[in-house]
């Protein structure tokens, strides 16, 4: 400031005008530059800055413009600027000499990404547009979903590459949409509009489920349940590890620098390092810290847009706003408002704004298309953009491939579901099926009550959940028109320590039958797929009358009481196979028709060991599946002692039986089917070799304990004596027309009895044929139709509908 004022002075004595007023200009140039040290802004005026808020605006003033300018004019001035430290010293010492401040050589290109709806597919068509045009970008600074895009585009990752990444069936839906704000539609958990809401399966029943846990202070609290488990929390938590890979699989290093605009506790804007866990954080997903009763939100008090947090003259800031100037804000209350104050804060800053007027196409082609013509427009006006051209695509990196296998960690889990929770993880899956089929598997099991996954960098995958003891109540009911209407109630509790366990109480009662089942059922024993299973019977079934009349004289079984107690050894091979050792220790009691037998009741004593492999290509099986394939293999033995007067015994014999079928759907609303099965029983008799079991010389019982063929639907209700046999072979075949919930459906078999049964009436070819409709809604299941069985000679006869049985059946269920 001296030499300055000295200058001015030696100008005024000289009375030399043009140094007066070369004098003048030096002290006013000081009198600004030695405000932007104080103010670090450059001095824009009004009209500048209002034009900055405007993309298309023409008459927007780029800052590297400003720089440009003002170097022309201090040249002018001011002459050549010398970095040589000499020649600065002997300007010094000229009286005459103006001193300018030192500018930079080099403006740096610094691209600022922020966030907003649909912000992820407009910042992809800005990287096109710098890609195409060739526009220099220096470094990167980010927020939000631009923090994911910038980032993986910083480490070198190509824009198609990107685009590829995005449109991954796991991470699509989210990408783009802030799912803290209250117009996301997406909640940490789904439930039911009423506490008692109807059973998803199983018996007709309204069903209530809640957990108990305990607080810090040691208090109970209960947590209602949803039956049905909201998909979102475990699709979400599958999204974010896929974000996660995205960034892990690409190298460490950045291609060019890379800052994060995050967030502290006091939702004050600061700057990061480009970790992969702060990008992650500041995106606007849901959070969860292993509890469901903890809902923080990532990314909810970061800033929108990331902004220049300092005005700097070696730098070129080209600011992406993805939000069009004109179209109305989007998002709650309080979202609009902190956009609506954040985009005050455009109109004063500098450098070039990369923003479109309005977007009425909601398409990722449309927001990508706009996002290259806001590039291209802003070009064309800004020559700052077009100074210097940089080919991408020179050295840059193959894509990098997909992480081929996750590494469980449960290392934050309590030691007591540690084991279980392991077992449901397939060590053959790779890539992210892993963690998907994992996902599915353990959230089918009310006992948990989370999932969350965390990836490190070298691809361990940090699992997190929780259990709580889980009790269901239920009441409903079920029946038809042979053994009438039955009132149900089941209570059950769920619980996971070590092993999985689930305690079962379930009953019915509709007058004439009555039955109570506990059951206990022990999983994951050894952290593997074995598991127990121990359920007791006390069941008495009596047909109702009307059907009762209708059965032959010699065959009539008054009611049945069972008292059963089943044991079950099996191991889940995988989620389709599974194999079991079943054991049956039975009573049960046959009261018989006292016109025809002396005896009013028999009493009998089963015992069976069973091997049994089950294979279902589907999670769907039984009558009415829509797609798929599955087999039932059994074999073992059977005893039966019995009480007349003197206790009897029918000796072991072997058993075999094969269930074979497959489902194949034209039409999401067309089902075919096929199947086959068969069955026999045998014996060993010395001089007589192989042969039927003994006889009961009784029919009701020799009916009984015959093997009976499940041809449709409905034939196995009570004991049909023309599909009963120790030896037959049968052919299947069904086919259904249905919607969501009506569904239309025939089902027809081939019958061959090898036996030639003398309790049959038919020949021993016979044929099946049940037309009927069915009605579902989760567990409200109403099945009716005819019903009819002929064999060759009377084949005819199936024309004739007064010959067919009617029935209907409510709700799915088995004695």
């Amino acid at each position: 400031m001296r030499l300055t004022l000295r200058a001015w002075l030696n100008a005024f004595s000289s009375l030399n005008g043009a140094a007066f007023f070369a004098a003048f200009l030096s002290l006013s140039f000081w009198g600004g530059a030695e405000a932007f040290a104080q103010e670090g802004v450059l001095p824009f005026d009004e009209t500048q800055e209002m034009a900055l808020t405007d993309s298309s605006s023409v008459d927007s003033v780029s800052r590297g413009s400003a720089v440009m300018d003002s170097v022309a004019t201090d040249s002018a001035l001011a002459g050549p600027v010398s970095s040589d430290s000499v020649s600065s010293a002997s300007i010094v010492n000229d009286s005459s000499a103006v001193v300018t401040p030192a500018l930079p050589k080099t403006v740096k290109n610094v691209l600022y990404l922020g966030g907003g709806d649909h912000s992820p597919w407009y910042h992809l068509g800005v990287l096109y547009a710098i890609e195409e045009f060739g526009i220099p970008v220096d470094s990167v600074v980010a927020t939000s979903w631009g923090a994911w895009v910038g980032a993986l585009w910083a480490k070198g990752v190509s824009p198609d590459e990107i685009q590829r990444i995005m449109l991954d069936s796991t991470i699509a839906p989210y990408v783009g949409r802030n799912l803290t704000a209250e117009t996301a539609g997406l909640s940490q958990e789904g439930g039911d509009a009423f506490e008692w809401a109807l059973s998803e399966d199983g018996i007709p029943s309204l069903r209530k489920r809640f957990s108990v846990s305990r607080t810090d202070d040691g208090h109970l609290v209960q947590n209602r349940k949803p039956l049905v488990r909201d998909s979102v929390p475990s699709g979400r938590a599958l999204a974010k590890l896929r974000f996660q890979e995205s960034l892990y699989r690409q190298p460490i290093q950045y291609a060019r620098p890379f800052s994060l605009v995050g967030c502290d506790e006091n939702a004050t804007a600061e700057f990061r390092s480009g970790s992969v866990d702060e990008i992650i954080k500041s995106l606007p997903l849901w959070w969860n810290d292993g509890d469901v009763s903890v809902k923080r939100a990532s990314g909810e008090l970061c800033p929108f847009y990331a902004l220049p947090a300092e005005d700097r003259l070696d730098e070129l800031s080209i600011i992406v706003v993805a939000d069009p100037l004109r179209n109305p804000p989007v998002g709650d209350v309080r979202n609009r408002l902190l956009r609506k104050m954040e985009s005050a804060q455009l109109s004063n800053q500098p450098g070039v704004i990369i923003r479109s007027h309005a977007i009425s196409d909601t398409s990722r082609n449309a927001w990508i298309q706009a996002g290259f013509s806001a590039v291209e427009q802003r070009r064309t006006s800004h020559p700052a953009l077009s100074s210097r051209k940089v080919d991408y695509g020179n050295g840059r990196r193959p894509a990098a491939k997909s992480w081929f296998r996750f590494s469980p960690s449960l290392d934050s889990l309590r030691s007591s579901i540690h084991a279980a929770v392991r077992s449901y993880w397939n060590e053959a899956d790779t890539g992210l099926a892993g963690p998907r089929n994992f996902a599915g598997a353990i959230l089918k099991n009310p006992a948990y009550d989370s999932l969350d996954f965390f990836m490190g960098a070298t691809g361990d995958l940090f699992v997190e959940t929780v259990s709580h003891p889980t009790f269901d109540l239920a009441v409903g009911g079920f029946g038809s028109n042979v053994v009438g209407p039955q009132a149900y109630a089941e209570g059950s509790v769920r619980y996971v320590d070590h092993v999985e366990l689930q305690l079962t109480l379930a009953g019915f009662w509709g007058g004439n039958s009555y039955g109570v089942m506990p059951r206990l059922d022990i999983s994951k024993l050894l952290g593997l797929g074995w598991g127990v299973s121990l359920d007791f019977a006390f069941l008495r079934l009596q047909p109702l009358r009307s059907y009762y009349n209708s059965l032959p004289w010699n065959l009539k079984v008054g009611h049945e009481e069972r008292m059963d107690l089943n044991l079950s050894m099996y191991y889940e091979i995988d989620s389709r196979q599974k194999i079991a050792a079943e054991f049956l220790f039975g009573s049960r009691t046959y009261e018989l028709d006292t016109l025809h037998y002396r005896n009013g009741e028999v009493v009998t004593y089963p015992v069976s060991p069973m091997l049994h492999y089950s294979y279902e290509s589907s999670g769907e099986s039984g009558w009415f599946a829509e797609d798929g394939a599955g087999v039932d293999v059994m074999a073992g033995m059977e005893s039966i002692g019995y009480r007349f007067d003197i206790m009897d015994l029918v000796p072991i014999y072997w058993k075999i039986l094969v269930d074979g079928r497959l489902v194949y759907s034209p039409h999401p609303n067309v089902s075919l089917g096929i199947g086959v099965a068969g069955g026999i029983e045998r014996y060993h008799e010395d001089g007589f070799g192989y042969v039927s079991p003994k006889s009961f010389e009784c029919g009701p019982l020799d009916l009984a304990y015959r093997l009976h063929a499940q041809a449709t639907p409905w034939s196995t209700e009570w004991y049909n004596r023309e599909l009963s046999s120790h030896e037959y072979g049968m052919l299947r075949a069904n086919g259904g027309v249905h919607g969501k919930h009506l569904g239309a459906w025939i089902f027809a078999a081939y019958y061959h009895d090898f036996e030639d049964s003398p309790l049959a009436e038919l020949d021993v070819d016979k044929f099946v044929v049940e037309p009927a409709v069915r009605f579902v809604y989760k567990s409200m299941v109403l099945y009716m139709g005819l019903n009819r069985i002929v064999d060759k000679d009377s084949f005819k006869e199936l024309r004739n509908l007064s010959d067919y049985s009617y029935f209907i059946r409510v709700g799915n269920y088995s004695f």
